[in-house]
């Protein structure tokens, strides 16, 4: 892991304006567990490109292994508003929701992640938790609203 490092922090002397370069390094920040640095990477590739889904899917992750729910679901919610058919971000949604305690919505996303990844690495986890999981009522009102707030938007744009 240490050249793949070695090289994106090359490929960001190189070109201080690659976005990807940043996003690379702070993917490989995130999987060593050094959030602070991997935050750090993931927002400078933001400046340089706030549209990137990789970007922004890469530090809900982050803020997500950090505990930090609902950083996580701005940002995972902006990941669907730019790349709706990314099933491991719907995955995110669905496990930040039933963290949060909104089932209903958690359902949705954990539906959605089967409906795009029948076979995926996590979909035999899934089935198990949907034919898990009974209505409720939601417990976190405010992130409920935030998260369909963005949701909704991402369904609004072309």
């Amino acid at each position: 892991m240490g050249q793949s490092r070695t090289r994106a922090q090359r490929a960001i002397e190189l070109a201080p304006n690659a976005s990807n370069a940043f996003f690379a390094l702070g993917e490989l920040y995130l999987q060593q567990k050094k959030y602070s640095e991997a935050e750090k990477r993931l927002r400078q590739g933001l400046k340089i490109d706030n549209r990137s889904w990789r970007g922004h899917f890469a530090l809900g992750r982050v803020y997500w292994a950090n505990g930090d729910v609902q950083q996580a679901a701005k940002q995972i919610a902006l990941t669907l508003q730019l790349n709706p058919d990314l099933a491991d971000a719907h995955l995110l949604a669905g496990n930040i929701l039933l963290r949060s305690g909104n089932r209903e919505d958690a359902r949705t996303e954990f539906e959605a992640y089967l409906r795009l990844a029948p076979k995926g690495e996590f979909a035999n986890q899934v089935k198990t938790i949907l034919q898990k999981m009974k209505p409720r009522l939601r417990s976190d009102p405010c992130l409920s609203l935030l998260f369909n707030s963005f949701h909704r938007l991402a369904l609004s744009v072309p």
